[in-house]
């Protein structure tokens, strides 16, 4: 491919919530699997955020580090399964909040937890195509806010946005993307119908049972993509795979042949929880951060019900210059301020109050 990552950003909610104040409320699971699962703490949403500002402040970043004009950009595809409208396509709204030009093909991409990947697979088309020039892709999710009190899920239901400006000039590239395979068919182990507002496990949570899609469509992405290019596990340095809770990095890591050292250390569930779209993007993004030059990296994206996506990038010596110097993702993982079981119901808006209310003291 002649299509390469020019910058990228990434974005998740300062204020966070312990597994155990969770349990400390409903205690509807062990405390023994939170170690096994990797369950620790995950985001929790501010009153004023959503997807879709969390996208605006992981592309504003990525902006910031490429210095490229907005009227450059031909394509903005926003990948994310949580957006606040139903029928309105929330890269409209982040079109005009990143102030970019009235001409960009701007678009949603709904895939479950692989929208990002599936939304950035499309934007490189375009490049590769010779549509566009440069084209802004955002993975965006908002799990906690869809995440109904005392689902099993709560205990990760997290948020998060990853933004990658792509671009066709190759002495603008920190990584160059190679190629890419996907395999999909329905399959649902979480879903959200039209007109619901959480998300319903259709197979369980945890172990195994939980996981029922995931080997069904990984396995065969990922033999197909060696097959493809090739390439086998040990022409890779690290993996960035599907997160959702520790188990499937496991699951992942076996079932496609990989070391564990090439997974575990960028394995962000412990200290974010599960981002959906954004979780698989931003482990890419915190390996990004601290890659070398000539590095081969591998993406393993599942959604649930929605498939996966295989693909990979080769890092350039350029992604040492312009490494971030401040906004990595270990930093805004730091950066946190936690927050008690009550202030996360408030401030995910699932206390559910009249909306002709005058004022909060009625």
């Amino acid at each position: 491919m002649t299509t390469g990552i020019i910058s990228y950003g990434a974005a998740v909610p300062k204020y966070r919530i312990e597994a155990d104040e969770i349990w400390r409320v409903w205690k509807n699971i062990a405390q023994q699997f939170f170690d096994m699962l990797s369950i620790s703490e995950r985001g929790v949403l501010g009153p004023e955020e959503d997807t879709l500002t969390l996208a605006t402040a992981a592309a504003e970043q990525a902006l910031a580090r490429a210095a490229l004009p907005k009227d450059r950009i031909g394509a903005l595809i926003l990948g994310s399964g949580t957006g606040p409208y139903a029928t309105k396509a929330g890269a409209m709204v982040l079109q005009d909040t990143l102030g970019l030009p009235a001409n960009v093909l701007a678009t949603d991409v709904q895939c479950a937890d692989k929208s990002g990947s599936t939304a950035l697979i499309l934007a490189a088309a375009l490049i590769e195509a010779g549509q566009v020039d440069y084209a802004l892709v955002v993975a965006a999710d908002t799990m906690n806010r869809h995440t109904a009190p005392g689902m099993v899920l709560e205990y990760v239901a997290s948020a998060g946005a990853v933004a990658f400006l792509l671009g066709r000039n190759e002495s603008e590239f920190v990584a160059r993307l190679e190629g890419w395979q996907s395999h999909s068919w329905d399959q649902n182990d979480y879903f959200r119908v039209e007109g619901e507002r959480y998300i319903q496990a259709g197979a369980g949570f945890y172990g195994w049972v939980a996981n029922w899609g995931l080997l069904d469509h990984v396995v065969p992405a990922t033999q197909a993509y060696f097959a493809q290019t090739g390439l086998t596990p040990e022409d890779f340095s690290k993996f960035a795979v599907p997160q959702k809770t520790g188990i499937r990095p496991l699951m992942t890591m076996g079932k496609a042949g990989l070391d564990m050292m090439q997974v575990l250390p960028y394995v962000l569930t412990a200290q974010i929880g599960d981002c959906g779209a954004a979780s698989v993007p931003l482990s890419l993004a915190h390996i990004l951060d601290w890659a070398d030059a000539g590095e081969r990296i591998g993406v393993i994206d599942y959604g649930s019900g929605a498939g996966c996506d295989v693909w990979s990038l080769v890092t350039t010596p350029l992604l040492e210059e312009r490494r971030p110097e401040n906004g990595t993702v270990m930093e805004l993982l730091d950066d946190k301020i936690m927050v008690d079981y009550a202030t996360m119901i408030k401030y995910e808006q699932k206390m559910i109050r009249s909306p002709h209310q005058l004022s909060n003291f009625y």
